[in-house]
């Protein structure tokens, strides 16, 4: 397989550097378009008393993360090829277990592979391929890949975007989610258990699973004072050892209906809501909402304060629960660091939010934001023994401050260069086993770096 990947790599570079001398020897430059890019992201994070799934907590941890991705895009009229490989491995303080993992030179793999033709027909954007996609808030579809943090979150996908006008758009998609990234890779993954010898492959859904499904995502800016967004996804979820999937089933199908709405109600104040049913197999039922309310008077520091709402619902029995909902194609993070492990990949199901959040433009180049608030599980889930848990997960709070540090390095290179703090802290409920209830604190130091 490595030879069969520098074959291919010194094949791709010699078309790249031949279509480089051809573009020089072209007399109309603009016929054919190259450009090249990427960008390097050093994290170091820091967290105690995390919690998991199983109503319990991590033990503590730091580690250095660092990821470093490169592009290259040929471009000739409406037709685009766009390529980005990426590389993160980690270096490990503590856990122990933990210090075989993702370690120099991890994996190098294909982050983005597509194709793109833009109005086709005067009417049409077409992409193909490995790519990005968000819709709306990115409560529904914004990163496939939770098994692996924020290392990567494309979809293998096809997408048409219809444009009625300014203003108005149609996305049809279909969506192919593996249980392995079955695209050539370049070197060794690692895991916690081979603590340095040959690991599996990165597990992109994180749910020993595959996915696949389609949908329609429709948007209507046409009225600024009422836009609204309408969508429908259907999907299925099939895999023998999944931890989703109710027992009993290798295949799980689902269909969610979502309408959003962003009322402009005066120059200062703006409202949000988002509400969607999702129905599957087995007579499954589930809902999502968020309402919230924005406040941005026009003042110095350019405050914005939101009142918000968030609610998925939850089943007694768990995840794999009739009225557990499924998290679509969305595996962020979400709220927050601290919070996002209770949930298995960060899929968030039986979780009701009220929370306040503040941004502050300190200066041009400096932002400041706050959030906080009671974290609760709308429904008692079974604990295996007869009985149940509680239903206060905690209450949280996170400040994140961040500086565009070139805006102050008065030389070109340093135009992409940005830096960030974030602090988090879940003091846990009575969700949590009374013997790993111990509060939660994530800690990151961030430096990215765009080029």
């Amino acid at each position: 397989m490595k030879r069969c990947m520098t074959l291919a790599l010194a094949y791709l570079t010699g078309n790249l550097l031949f279509a480089s001398d051809a573009m020089a020897l072209n007399q109309d430059k603009s016929a054919l378009d190259l450009r090249f890019g990427g960008d390097i992201r050093l994290r170091y994070d820091a967290t105690n008393n995390l919690p998991n799934e199983k109503h319990g907590e991590k033990a503590h941890s730091d580690y250095l993360r660092l990821r470093t991705r490169l592009w290259g895009k040929a471009k000739m009229n409406q037709v685009e090829l766009f390529l980005r490989v990426a590389d993160e491995f980690r270096y490990y303080r503590s856990a122990e277990g933990d210090k075989g993992k993702q370690r120099f030179p991890d994996v190098l793999f294909i982050d983005n592979l597509y194709l793109s033709y833009s109005d086709l027909f005067d009417f049409v954007d077409v992409k193909i391929g490995r790519q990005e996609m968000t819709f709306g808030a990115k409560r529904i579809i914004s990163d496939s890949t939770g098994g692996d943090g924020s290392r990567s979150n494309f979809f293998d996908a096809a997408r048409l975007t219809f444009k009625f006008d300014n203003h108005r758009t149609l996305d049809a998609f279909g969506i192919y989610v593996a249980r392995h990234d079955w695209l050539p890779t370049l070197g060794e993954t690692h895991d916690a258990k081979s603590k340095g010898t040959k690991g599996y492959d990165y597990e992109n859904t994180g749910y020993n699973q595959t996915e696949y499904g389609a949908g329609l995502y429709y948007t209507d800016k046409s009225n600024q004072q009422m836009p609204w967004e309408a969508y429908y996804v259907w999907k299925v979820e099939s895999g023998e050892h999944s931890k989703v999937i109710p027992k009993g089933h290798t295949d799980f199908q689902t269909h969610t209906f979502g309408l959003r709405v962003l009322p402009k109600l005066t120059e200062t104040l703006s409202a949000e809501a988002e509400v969607a049913v999702q129905l599957g197999d087995e007579s499954s039922f589930a809902t999502m909402a968020y309402g919230g309310l924005n406040y941005a008077p026009k003042m110095a520091l350019k405050p914005k304060l939101t009142l918000g709402i968030q609610y998925v619902s939850g089943d007694e029995a768990g995840a794999r629960g009739e009225h557990a909902w499924k998290p679509v194609f969305n595996r962020e993070t979400g709220v927050g660091e601290a919070v996002a492990p209770m949930f298995n990949k960060y899929a968030y199901t039986n979780f009701l939010y009220p929370h306040l959040k503040l941004t502050l433009a300190l200066t041009d180049a400096q932002t400041l934001a706050l959030q906080g608030g009671p974290m609760f599980a709308p429904v008692r889930e079974e604990d295996g023994s007869g009985g149940s848990y509680g239903t206060f997960r905690g209450a949280y709070a996170q400040a994140k401050y961040t500086v565009a540090l070139g805006q102050y390095i008065h030389h070109a290179w340093a135009k992409g260069l940005n830096f960030a703090v974030t602090g988090e802290v879940l003091t846990k409920g009575n969700y949590f086993k009374d013997d790993q209830d111990d509060t939660a604190l994530f800690g990151r130091i961030e430096m990215t770096y765009k080029f």
